[in-house]
């Protein structure tokens, strides 16, 4: 392999780990300012969690990159791939904006029985477990265990 081509193929790595080891650095810093937690969970612990996850696969990206290991993406993206990645970037985007009115419970479960539609999973049963049961799952754990609110819907039923 040429030098050339090994610059191409480590460059983009080497950025994806500096921009996640900032994303991750950032969440850490803001994650300190949060009240500090009455009991061994709080809300900072998720983020923190995340960040040394992030730091990790960075750690690792920029590591194969630098040795030139980087993997190349040996066929690039079709029509029907693009379309479907820019409709589930809008419906992130819609959730986004649909999680303060909404509430979020019923504004995930759509998200996520959408976002399946999406992938092509047509299997109803595993939607409709998968995109009720891990919110649910999730405001549990939020909710009880870690005491974080999360955001309410907007109807008092």
């Amino acid at each position: 392999m040429s030098g050339a081509a090994l610059k191409r193929m480590t460059v983009p790595d080497l950025v994806a780990a500096g921009l996640a080891f900032a994303a991750a650095t950032w969440a850490v810093i803001e994650s300190g300012r949060w009240p500090a937690p009455e009991f061994i969970g709080g809300p900072a612990v998720v983020p923190r969690v995340i960040a040394v996850i992030l730091f990790s696969a960075a750690a690792a990206l920029a590591w194969n990159a630098l040795k030139g290991q980087s993997q190349v993406i040996e066929e690039p993206l079709d029509w029907v791939k693009k379309q479907r990645l820019g409709i589930m970037l809008a419906v992130t985007a819609l959730y986004a904006t649909a999680l303060e009115p909404l509430g979020f419970l019923p504004a995930t479960i759509a998200y996520l029985a959408i976002f399946a539609l999406v992938l092509g999973l047509r299997h109803w049963p595993l939607i409709a477990g998968y995109a009720v049961g891990l919110p649910a799952g999730f405001h549990l754990v939020f909710s009880t265990v870690l005491k974080v609110p999360l955001p309410p819907a907007a109807w008092p039923f």
